[in-house]
């Protein structure tokens, strides 16, 4: 974690040379109090009496409410003047900029301006989070903010700069630059339980593994029963296993490349296989359904590395109530696992036939 710049012995004197009160952050600002000190700060930096490398935890402070957490993005100080001397052709607010409350234009703008100037793709993103997890892991981001791993990693590294750069480009007489790429990072968020067409996508499945299509329409309950008896025939046909493995992941809703979750998928239907004397076909099985997907949970050293994958970083608990980065990693690994999970018990259970009640 960076340190705060009350360490550096010189700062305070640097401070009031430069005319910013940043006494003022030893209490609550008041809305009169942020505009003052933002004022001061934004005019100190056009008049070239602050540094670069003291105007930018200064304005992160400002911005973000607290000194920067890490010390990302590489040479940020660097990186915020050249891509706030590029806002600057963009023709971004300037009343925004001066009142340090940049508009959703600005900050648009920044994003993209720094995106393209780190050519930063989301598992870039995640992986740089990954780096930095042990001071990041136990912060809060906005109940405002997406749900996933990528929505905690935007908040934690990228929008305080972001923030910065809209601030500070109206301060700035440099020459403008132009920005010749446009951000890569698509900010969408994806869960297991938020499949809009999971009877198409289980009738279609169904069929792959060798069942006859339905004749009548089914609702989604019946989808399931159809895809897990599917499932289940296909277990007694030689490679059975592994294709029903391979159905999981297809089912799944998992939106990237799936090495992380093949070798989940067989464990998960080797586990229920294991317990299937315990699988009752009437009812939902959500206690071997936990266990299993208890046990396909990993170590914290491990699961800390699933972070970087950009599929399981997107991953999102769209009512869940994880704030910290620590909860959204055990939140997502639940609902991965669980779903797993479930899908192989409902295999599991389909192999068996339903008990008489004759």
């Amino acid at each position: 974690m960076m340190s705060p710049p009350s360490t550096d012995a010189g700062w305070d004197a640097r401070m009031a040379e430069a005319g910013v009160r940043v006494d003022l952050w030893d209490g609550e600002l008041d809305d009169y109090e942020f505009a003052l000190l933002g004022r001061t700060i934004l005019r100190a930096a056009s008049e070239s009496r602050l540094s670069d490398d003291d105007l930018y935890p200064l304005l992160v402070r400002l911005w973000a409410g607290d000194w920067p957490r890490v010390d990302w993005p590489p040479d940020a100080p660097a990186l915020t003047r050249r891509c706030a001397t590029r806002l600057a052709a963009k023709g971004v607010s300037l009343v925004d900029a001066m009142l340090c409350a940049p508009g959703d234009e600005s900050l648009h703008a920044a994003r993209e301006a720094i995106v393209a100037d780190l050519n930063l793709t989301a598992g870039g993103l995640l992986c740089v989070l990954a780096e930095h997890w042990e001071d990041l892991a136990g912060a809060e981001m906005p109940i405002a903010g997406g749900r996933s791993l990528l929505a905690f990693a935007r908040d934690m590294l990228l929008e305080p700069i972001v923030g910065v750069c809209a601030m500070l480009w109206a301060t700035l007489d440099s020459a403008p630059g132009t920005v010749n790429a446009t951000a890569t990072i698509a900010w969408i968020e994806w869960s297991p339980g938020d499949n809009h067409n999971w009877i198409d996508l289980s009738v279609n499945e169904a069929v792959r593994l060798g069942h006859p299509a339905p004749e009548m329409p089914i609702d989604g309950e019946q989808a399931s029963a159809l895809l897990a008896a599917a499932g289940a025939h296909m277990l007694r046909a030689p490679g059975g296993s592994a294709a029903v493995t391979e159905s999981l992941v297809r089912t799944s809703g998992w939106p990237g490349e799936t090495d992380l979750i093949d070798p989940l998928a067989s464990r998960a239907l080797d586990l229920a296989m294991a317990q299937i004397d315990g699988v009752d076909p009437n009812t939902d099985n959500d206690d071997i359904v936990d266990s299993i997907g208890a046990r396909l949970t990993p170590p914290g050293d491990v699961l800390k590395e699933w972070v970087r994958d950009p599929s399981f970083g997107t991953l999102s608990e769209y009512v869940g109530v994880a704030r910290t980065g620590d909860e959204l990693l055990r939140e997502a690994a639940g609902w991965l696992t669980s779903s797993l999970a479930r899908g192989a018990v409902d295999v599991a259970a389909a192999t068996r036939p339903a008990p008489s009640h004759a």
